[in-house]
């Protein structure tokens, strides 16, 4: 029996930490910058996706949308990078170069176009553009969802970016759904990189306005 204690005594705590995890952790991740109208909102790529488990996180941004957008739809391996953890995504294998200017070539997308996370792990970490709307919002999802889509049938998963504006600001929602989402060890890496990557626009968007702004003459 006195050997048995120690053995429920890690199970209880590994029970513990499994509860703390789901019902405090989790919901804080899932919803982590949002507002409870922005989690409950539909939006344009939903319909495109199966119900299932979803993120959404946002971030307030000091600068309206068209300057936001530029930053957003150059995202992508080989092309204006993700704006995160330079250092780990180097490490899953992302050739990972975070831009920090805007680059005309790369502001062109189109429903079809691939967006590449890492390309040394082939089809399996491409996405493709299933919906784009300049200034307002981009969905991407995986190759075989993208067919799924074009054969009236609902993708498992997808992965969007919106711009509300909200003023002079901007409200940059990003939203998981479906596909890996759920799973504890993609959830907790994703939020890391998805908050950070939230973080990388707003500081780029920020800087950027702060660089254009007339200086203001003390006065004579």
């Amino acid at each position: 029996m006195g050997k048995q204690r120690p053995v429920l005594a890690a199970g209880m705590a590994l029970a513990g930490i499994a509860g703390v995890y789901r019902w405090v952790m989790r919901p804080k991740m899932y919803a982590w910058g949002a507002t409870a109208d922005e989690v409950a909102a539909e939006l344009p790529g939903d319909r495109l996706v199966a119900p299932g488990p979803r993120t959404t996180r946002a971030i307030t941004i000091d600068a309206p949308v068209e300057e936001v957008w530029p930053w957003l739809v150059q995202i992508g391996e080989n092309r204006g990078g993700f704006y995160s953890y330079d250092v780990l995504e180097r490490l899953v294998g992302a050739r990972i170069r975070n831009a920090d200017v805007i680059h005309p070539q790369w502001q062109e997308l189109q429903v079809g176009d691939t967006v590449w996370l890492a390309q040394r792990y082939g089809h399996s970490a491409r996405q493709v553009v299933a919906e784009v709307e300049p200034m307002s919002h981009l969905v991407l999802m995986s190759p075989p969802d993208y067919q799924r889509m074009h054969r009236g049938e609902k993708a498992s998963g997808a992965w969007a970016f919106y711009l509300i504006p909200q003023g002079g600001q901007t409200r940059l929602v990003a939203r998981g759904s479906g596909g890996p989402v759920g799973q504890s060890a993609f959830d907790i890496v994703h939020f890391v990189m998805e908050r950070g990557m939230l973080r990388g626009i707003r500081r780029r968007a920020q800087s950027a306005r702060a660089d254009v702004r007339p200086v203001s003459l003390p006065p004579r």
